[in-house]
């Protein structure tokens, strides 16, 4: 194609002011206030330990925890919370859950639906359990290879077309105008917007891929150390290539995106390091916490500092291993004997964390896990 230097500064002029006009979106900063979404968990007590709200929309956050706290059931109750209408804490939209730990709780998941259907029957008369199935999407990553995939391409794609079919059906209901509706139209599945993406867990893959590199530099006679180094450096760069690609999947659609953390050992000289105020500062020093198994030992959330900055919030769950019995003589019998449950915020944009002086807002909270999911507890006066 033969163009002259006029043209191409016209074809130029013309692309910079449509992406200008159609990709970059000005306000003020009450306009921006007013397209921001909250994501309720479903509880009271546990959304007031959050804010008031729950999970801010267009950002990452993640909830990391020993094996066994509850992060899987939070994460099967944000699927269903999501489906709820905006007035009522939900997105109105659909969940993406992306597993690297196998299948997904499937059984979990139909009690859990039950309960919630029975929860809001009457004040959303509508509401059906396989049209809340329906909504939630599940995809496995067995490999870093295949996660970086379906984070590059096919999750894009899915969430891309779900707002398009979305307003196809607002077009099509719009030229319908106050005419009724076929029974085609009233038999055929409300598939709503992504509005969700969890991902469970983060860590997986990345552990699993830097301990086979490692294993495979050692068993080959090459050097160990160069060879781990390279692969802490390209898990670096993948850690961003994904959080880079999961936040401008958040701000473009609007997306509550939810990432699932395992957590690691920290050895003493690290934490005198953290304690003292140098390097990661109070961020790392409060991620910290005691062992489930053994009260001697401190863990904190995995992935390391490159992460830690990747994401926008983090959520820690924790629980105790047995629960403390007070002195017999004040020993009450209706005592639960459930583990202590604890959610703690560490840092947020939208939430007061666990160092905040206003015992309102001490982004921390108790909680329990029952049939129907993930539930507060009151704290005790």
């Amino acid at each position: 194609m033969n163009l002259t230097p006029d043209e191409i500064a016209l074809a130029y002029d013309q692309a910079s002011a449509y992406i200008f006009e159609t990709r970059i979106a000005y306000g003020t900063a009450l306009d921006l206030l007013q397209e921001e979404h909250w994501l309720s968990l479903g509880d009271p007590i546990l959304d007031t330990a959050l804010g008031g709200s729950g999970f801010m929309t267009r950002g990452i956050t993640e909830i990391a925890g020993e094996s066994a706290v509850g992060k899987t059931q939070l994460c099967l109750q944000l699927c269903l919370t999501v489906q709820l209408p905006h007035c009522m804490g939900g997105l109105d939209g659909s969940a993406v859950w992306l597993s690297t730990e196998g299948k997904f709780p499937y059984g979990r998941l139909e009690s859990m639906i039950n309960h919630f259907v029975s929860k809001h029957k009457e004040t959303i008369p509508g509401l059906d359990a396989s049209e809340i199935r329906d909504n939630i999407y599940f995809d496995s990553m067995a490999d870093q290879e295949t996660q970086l995939h379906i984070f590059n391409y096919q999750l894009p794609i899915l969430i891309h077309d779900s707002h398009v079919y979305e307003e196809s059906m607002e077009r099509e209901s719009s030229r319908q105008g106050e005419q009724a509706e076929d029974e085609e139209t009233l038999r055929r599945p409300k598939k709503k917007p992504v509005k969700l993406i969890i991902i469970d867990s983060i860590t997986n893959n990345f552990r699993s891929e830097l301990i086979a590199s490692t294993v495979a530099d050692q068993t080959g006679h090459q050097a160990g150390n160069s060879g781990f180094r390279s692969s802490i450096f390209q898990r670096s760069a993948d850690i961003c290539e994904i959080g880079l690609r999961l936040r401008t999947l958040a701000d473009q659609y609007g997306l509550a995106v939810i990432c699932v953390n395992q957590v690691t050992d920290v050895f003493e000289p690290e934490f005198q390091h953290l304690v003292s105020g140098s390097s990661s500062g109070s961020h790392a020093e409060a991620s910290t916490f005691h062992s489930l198994t053994d009260p001697m030992k401190l863990k904190k959330p995995a992935l390391g500092l490159v992460w830690e900055n990747t994401i926008n919030a983090r959520v820690i769950l924790q629980r105790t291993r047995l629960p403390e019995y007070q002195e017999e003589e004040t020993y009450n019998e209706n005592r639960s004997n459930e583990p202590q449950r604890t959610l703690s915020v560490i840092f947020s944009p939208w939430a007061a964390n666990t160092t905040s002086d206003d015992p309102e807002e001490s982004g921390y909270c108790r909680y329990r896990i029952d049939e129907t999911g993930v539930v507060g507890v009151p704290a005790i006066q």
